[in-house]
């Protein structure tokens, strides 16, 4: 039984899960992780293994021989990883990409959590009023594709999909005819059409990362009670959330989405759900305390 990181050390029975990526040293995975199984005292570490995309079949080999149980993927394995697989869940599946693996039996199951960890993350901040009303989805790349996923499950009566180059919009909504996905461009104009009836704005973007603004968007335009989700993390606040708090609006980061879909691996990997919102304070106070230093 875990107690405290104190008192804990591994040993011959500790079941050993990790992440695999290139770059993988900046993830914050290991220590939520490390916090999930201090909380449910399980006997575990979690590992960031670096993989370049020309070992991506032999690591995987590797991991499973070396008695790896499980292992998150990041940038830039998630579409590779899943050719690899033995067994798709749905949402890998639907998704095209796989973000968690469990080797069991000998097998490779590959699954998607993504898009339940942006929807858990989503109505733990901000209910779920969002439903009824249309989506917009800035961006057209792999994130947008878990994203457009989640918000289709969820019954949204309308996603739109606004990105630079409008053919990658059209090409990701054909790719999901059961949805009503509608692309557009990032315009100005023709977003402020939408803004109105909108309840939920999503950047899946990296825009923000660096420090870069949304002009397209004027966030004055959402109702009062509307929402500005932005996938990124780090840092906490991107221009984009900054301009949503300004206007009143529901400003909300990617950090609970990180929390909420490594809880779900969690649960895929051990069969427990562990708790989320302090796991998700202590992350967010630690990056705070960083940022404020650098």
């Amino acid at each position: 039984m875990v107690t405290t990181v104190e008192t804990w050390h591994p040993g011959g029975e500790t079941a050993v899960y990790g992440i695999i990526g290139d770059p993988v040293k900046h993830s914050l995975s290991p220590w939520m992780h490390r916090l999930f199984a201090q909380q449910l005292g399980i006997d575990m570490v979690y590992v960031p293994f670096p993989v370049m995309a020309a070992d991506l079949p032999k690591a995987l080999k590797g991991l499973a021989a070396a008695g790896v149980l499980g292992f998150n993927v990041t940038v830039p394995h998630k579409e590779s990883t899943k050719i690899l697989m033995d067994e798709l869940s749905p949402a890998a599946e639907q998704i095209g990409a796989v973000n968690t693996v469990h080797y069991t039996a000998g097998r490779f199951k590959g699954d998607n959590t993504d898009a339940v960890g942006f929807l858990r993350a989503l109505e733990r901040h901000a209910g779920g009023s969002w439903r009824s009303a249309p989506v917009m989805v800035i961006g057209a790349g792999g994130a947008a594709r878990a994203i457009i996923y989640a918000l289709g499950t969820a019954g949204c009566p309308a996603i739109y999909v606004a990105n630079r180059h409008v053919e990658r919009a059209e090409k990701l909504a054909a790719e999901f005819p059961q949805f009503p996905l509608h692309p557009l461009p990032l315009e100005r104009q023709r977003i402020a059409r939408i803004l109105p009836q909108t309840l939920l704005l999503v950047n899946t973007s990296a825009l923000g990362l660096r420090g870069e603004g949304h002009p397209e968007l004027n966030l004055e335009l959402l109702p009062n009670h509307g929402n500005v989700y932005d996938v990124v993390y780090n840092p906490l606040e991107t221009p984009l959330l900054r301009v949503a708090r300004q206007y009143g609006r529901c400003a909300i980061d990617g950090l609970g989405m990180l929390v909420e879909q490594g809880a779900e691996s969690f649960r895929i990997w051990t069969g427990v759900l562990p708790q989320t919102q302090a796991v998700e304070d202590t992350l967010r106070r630690w990056l705070q305390t960083r940022n404020k230093s650098l």
